[in-house]
């Protein structure tokens, strides 16, 4: 029988930060102070104890809880979880021998001992040194809670429809409640869709079926998927270089046109779109007849700034803004749910392109996140989830400003990735100097079509322990090296 260690007991000697808890906690594992099924203090006494403030403590035991060292239950607290020390004795904190291996449960890669060993297993999709922007890091969310979502789905049995014609009722309504309260934006009834490509794809041919040929507009560097999408529709692609207070409306001249945008977080620069940029490119739209898509991929996610309206929740905007949202940020990307509030005017011509291209999601799946929705999962998964990624952007902006203190940082206020800028640098190159060192990174200028931009695009949403610190060194070496 598990021991049960008295809240309060624990040993830690001196911490600073999350990262400091952290380690030591998995010390005290390791060494077999805290063994599996030891009850941990709570998170204001260990804040009251260690002289850390509570929401530290907080993201210290997210941490463990994601990395599967610890689990909490409801009425019983939290305890060392079953496997834990055997994982933490075979160095499933720390790299060894080179081995780039990956593990959603542990804060850097395993060793082969580990990786056999009946600790906290892996999940598929994680790397711990894949610092590639668009994935989420999947071990955040609550198995309990999908799971039951998933079984909730699974008990209404097959529908017998075909979901681009008839989608989830449950999830759309779900969806309506999730972006009234969260983005601001009332009365919604959004279309779904299989990914916001589809959507964005729909809405162009929408509006060129009710209006002919039109140019769309886009920043650059950009998201190159809508690219490819208004390019699949035949449309002339103009680009406009990106800056840091978003799309200047100035640019676009006055005809009747589509413009791209992503205005919470600007992909890939990261820039938030401001309140007046916002709302002169409403009120171009609204003087042109012009369509605006609103792609707003991360926008859950904000770091010590306040939230800025949606633009389809400006003055005017609905019968000119098209909302894009999808659940491949905030939850995973293999759900493939997205979803797309339309102008009324193009709403009949976006559901007959659905119904053509058969681009809806899975019933089972839009199920399952309709019900995580309204269970109020979704909610403490993005508290949470937003908690775990601040204190990871935190490390990592910290150990560029140590390591490349010369080195400028884009995009730090929100969403999942940032930016470095690297001018005079061959990108390219660095990208490829640094996963022969077992790094995986994006290049900024290949998110370029007219102004290439050198840098690189960095998520942070999977980077925990120390890679932070070993990633900014090994960058460095690599700059210094050029």
């Amino acid at each position: 029988m598990a021991r049960t260690a008295r809240p309060g007991s624990l040993v830690l000697g001196e911490v600073s930060g999350t990262a400091d808890l952290v380690d030591a906690i998995i010390d005290l594992i390791s060494d077999g102070s805290l063994a599996d099924g030891d009850r941990l203090p709570s998170t204001r006494t260990l804040a009251e104890q260690t002289g850390l403030s509570r929401g530290t403590v907080v993201r210290g035991f997210d941490e463990l809880s994601a990395a599967g060292f610890i689990d909490s239950v409801q009425g019983s607290g939290t305890r060392v979880a079953a496997g834990a020390g055997q994982a933490a004795r075979a160095g499933a904190r720390t790299r060894g021998g080179g081995d780039t291996s990956s593990s959603s449960h542990s804060s850097s890669s395993r060793s082969s001992t580990s990786r056999s060993s009946p600790g906290p297993e892996p999940r598929r999709g994680r790397s711990a040194r894949d610092l590639r922007p668009g994935i989420p890091d999947v071990a955040l969310v609550d198995e309990r809670a999908w799971r039951s979502a998933v079984r909730v789905a699974a008990t209404q049995g097959l529908a017998g429809l075909n979901p681009w014609e008839e989608p989830s009722p449950t999830l759309r309504a779900a969806l309506a409640d999730h972006l009234r309260r969260h983005r601001g934006i009332a009365a919604a009834d959004p279309l779904l869709f299989d990914s916001s490509r589809s959507a964005i794809a729909a809405l162009c041919s929408a509006f060129v079926a009710a209006h002919g040929p039109v140019a769309f507009h886009t920043e650059d560097p950009g998201y190159r998927g809508a690219l490819l999408m208004a390019r699949e529709q035949d449309l002339e692609v103009r680009f406009h270089p990106a800056e840091p207070g978003g799309l200047d409306s100035a640019r676009l001249g006055s005809e009747r046109a589509i413009v791209f945008t992503t205005p919470a977080h600007q992909f890939p620069l990261g820039h938030r779109m401001s309140v007046d940029r916002r709302v002169a490119l409403v009120d171009w739209a609204r003087r042109t007849g012009s369509l605006v898509i609103e792609d707003d991929y991360d926008g859950e996610f904000r770091y010590g700034v306040a939230p800025l309206p949606a633009l389809v929740t400006l003055p005017a905007a609905a019968d000119h803004v098209a909302y894009v949202g999808t659940s491949s940020k905030s939850v995973a990307p293999d759900l493939r749910v997205a979803w797309c509030l339309p102008p009324a005017a193009l709403r009949r011509e976006v559901e007959r392109w659905l119904v053509v291209h058969r681009r809806g999601p899975s019933t089972l799946p839009a199920e399952a996140m309709g019900a995580f929705i309204d269970s109020g999962a979704m909610d403490r998964h993005l508290a949470r989830a937003a908690r775990v990624y601040s204190d990871r952007r935190h490390r990592l902006v910290a150990a560029l400003a140590r390591e490349c203190p010369h080195l400028d940082v884009t995009g730090v206020e929100a969403g999942l990735h940032l930016c470095v800028l690297l001018p005079g640098y061959d990108d390219d190159e660095v990208v490829r100097e640094l996963e022969r060192a077992g790094w995986r990174t994006r290049s900024l200028s290949g998110q370029s079509a007219q102004y290439p931009v050198s840098g690189l695009v960095l998520s942070y949403s999977r980077l925990v322990a120390r890679d932070a610190d070993e990633f900014a060194a090994r960058l460095r070496q690599v700059i210094d090296g050029r």
